[in-house]
């Protein structure tokens, strides 16, 4: 870690709650406690409606055709990106036989151009991020996904199943398979049971949260972050330049192990409310940062990273190959109330960038 960096870590964010046994600070978005969704947002997100609110959440994970392990857990629910998205945080205390826990935090939305809903997952457990997309079947949500499972030749496809049985009981199977979906073979079960509201359930703290001890110091390259911030943008919209603020936010999540960022902001008079969230984790296994990018602009989710390249952090996208407009998203210029980043794309293979978004944020 640069020593610009070590600076920036140990900078105080604010007053350490030590009842709180939890690492996440407050969530901020401004819609996190909404219970409907916004008037503007599309109607589908109605068809899950009873999502929203407090679980009790029995959990039953088949690592074997034979074997299964049991546990419990508990989830909150709300609407997020001011009303235009659903947001679940897990927390499962004792998730293996080692006695490990899980935080995990999922975003729902639904992409009106696709006409179909999208999640995307992210664990502490298993330190990575998972993008599915699916749509509804009489009272269940079912999406999909697929990918080499270490980078083997065989392609494994995912599917995700909700069965919304009634507005207090929801089911979640997760199931796999390895030979073209003609069998499927379930991995992991939750079930949901509402709970009487209460305010202090899974409560997160009133500062931003503190960094999980047991991270490698690569995962703290994102501490800068961390706190409120107004930011000025200038976009490429159109063809024209584009110039407007926003507030931004960003907090520690996933016990510790994430960042979680919300920024809202008017950007033209048909979307008054405009919103976004990025969560970001790093990945260990995979020695990079990942990102979960949703915005309800589009109402689409985004899964991508990178790492530091010199004196700067380069993102992009993981499915970009030479032939498609490559596009990135650098930081620069980290100072401890003060930071700038830009994105950038590419239609020569690389050759040249053209800066399509420049962003200078700076701390309240």
């Amino acid at each position: 870690m640069r020593p610009a960096f070590l600076a920036i870590v140990a900078l105080s964010f604010g007053p350490i709650a030590s009842s709180q046994p939890i690492h996440d600070g407050r969530l901020f978005d401004e819609g996190r406690t909404l219970a409907e969704r916004s008037a503007s947002a599309p109607e589908a997100l109605d068809k899950l409606h009873s999502y929203v609110g407090q679980w009790d959440v029995d959990i039953t994970r088949y690592p074997t055709d034979s074997t299964t392990l049991s546990t419990v857990g508990q989830a909150d629910v709300s609407l997020m990106n001011r009303g235009w998205s659903y947001m679940e945080r897990l927390h499962v205390g004792d998730y293996d036989r080692e006695g490990n826990s899980n935080d995990a935090m999922a975003f729902l939305v639904y992409n009106p151009a696709s006409n179909r809903f999208e999640l995307g997952e992210s664990s502490n457990y298993s330190e990575s991020m998972t993008l599915y997309d699916g749509a509804f079947n009489a009272n269940q949500l079912v999406l999909t996904t697929a990918g080499r499972r270490r980078g083997s030749g065989t392609l494994t496809f995912y599917r995700l199943t909700y069965t919304f049985a009634s507005d207090d009981v929801l089911a979640v199977l997760l199931e796999e398979s390895v030979n073209d979906r003609q069998t499927w073979r379930p991995t992991l079960r939750k079930d949901y049971s509402r709970r009487d509201h209460s305010d202090d359930f899974m409560r997160v703290r009133d500062d931003y949260g503190t960094a999980s001890s047991s991270q490698p110091v690569e995962a703290r390259q994102f501490d800068f972050l961390l706190g409120e911030w107004t930011a000025n943008h200038n976009m490429l919209l159109g063809g024209n330049w584009v110039q407007y603020p926003t507030t931004t936010t960003a907090v520690f999540a996933l016990d510790g192990r994430a960042i979680l960022e919300h920024s809202w902001f008017s950007l033209d008079p048909s979307h008054a409310e405009a919103a976004t969230s990025i969560l970001r984790l790093y990945n260990r296994a995979e020695r990079r940062w990942e990102s979960l990018y949703l915005n309800n602009r589009s109402n689409s989710l985004l899964h991508f990273g990178g790492n530091w390249e010199g004196d700067r952090m380069v993102l992009h996208n993981f499915n970009t190959n030479l032939r498609d407009t490559i596009s990135r998203w650098i930081f620069q210029t980290v100072e401890a109330d003060r930071y700038q980043w830009f994105a950038e794309s590419s239609t020569d293979r690389g050759a040249t960038f053209n800066e399509t978004w420049t962003i200078d944020v700076v701390r309240k």
